[in-house]
């Protein structure tokens, strides 16, 4: 599954991560936590509002903060199929109140990502981060999507990337220089469909629908519906 990829990464460069608390973790009222890792490094920050619930995440924040609205709900993977990830290598992540998250998040190189109230984001789908990402609100983001504003690697000469393997080995394409990126922005009220692909430097206006299996590579308006690879777009209609 392509969910799946940022937590096969993640376990192969870091394949028993330490587990524990030395950063910040700021907890508000009526916090319930059920079958989640944290592990918070020094100087990180996680910061969770009131009425949260967390189930079934591992989350890591190497350097960064996090912030979790309230009446938020992180709902991951059950126990027998492994913890849905949320990495911040080095970055923030914020998410308004009222939302139910249920993706991967993987934000490196000081990136930034901020999720709008009650959008909701379901199992499979992956958010990478190297710059910028801003997700606005009353969003439906389905199965299995993947939101890029990075091309998530580097392009070296076959020399270079093959002595990087050999060098980081076991970790396989483990990068160390910041990728090509760009800033992606979805306005409010959108629609993205089952196993949609968003590119970095896109912009979706206000009321798109971003059809299943679409891969969008520019901007959409508000109020037009894209389809197709690479995606068209048409107005909506009512």
């Amino acid at each position: 599954m392509i969910g799946n990829s940022i937590y096969r990464l993640y376990k192969k460069i870091f394949p028993d991560p330490d587990t524990g608390v030395e950063g910040l973790l700021e907890k508000g009222a009526n916090v319930k936590m059920v079958n989640t890792i944290l592990k918070i490094a020094k100087g990180a920050r996680l910061i969770i509002k009131d009425n949260v619930s967390i189930e079934g995440y591992s989350i890591t924040i190497e350097k960064g903060e996090v912030v979790l609205g309230e009446q938020t709900k992180l709902i991951g993977k059950p126990l027998e199929q492994g913890r849905t990830l949320l990495y911040v290598q080095n970055g923030s992540l914020s998410i308004s109140n009222h939302c139910i998250i249920k993706n991967e998040f993987c934000i490196r190189f000081g990136g930034k990502c901020i999720i709008g109230a009650y959008t909701g984001i379901m199992e499979g789908t992956e958010i990478r981060v190297d710059e910028e990402m801003r997700i606005g609100a009353y969003n439906m983001i389905s199965y299995e999507c993947m939101l890029y504003d990075t091309n998530t690697h580097n392009y070296y000469p076959k020399e270079t990337r093959r002595m990087m393997t050999e060098r980081d080995f076991p970790a396989i394409g483990a990068e160390h220089e910041k990728p090509v990126t760009a800033p992606v922005f979805i306005g409010d009220d959108c629609w993205l469909g089952k196993r949609c692909i968003v590119l970095k430097g896109v912009k979706i206006g206000n009321s798109a629908i971003i059809a299943a299996a679409a891969v969008v590579t520019k901007e959409i308006k508000e109020n037009y519906l894209a389809y197709g690879n690479p995606a068209i777009t048409k107005p909506l209609t009512k």
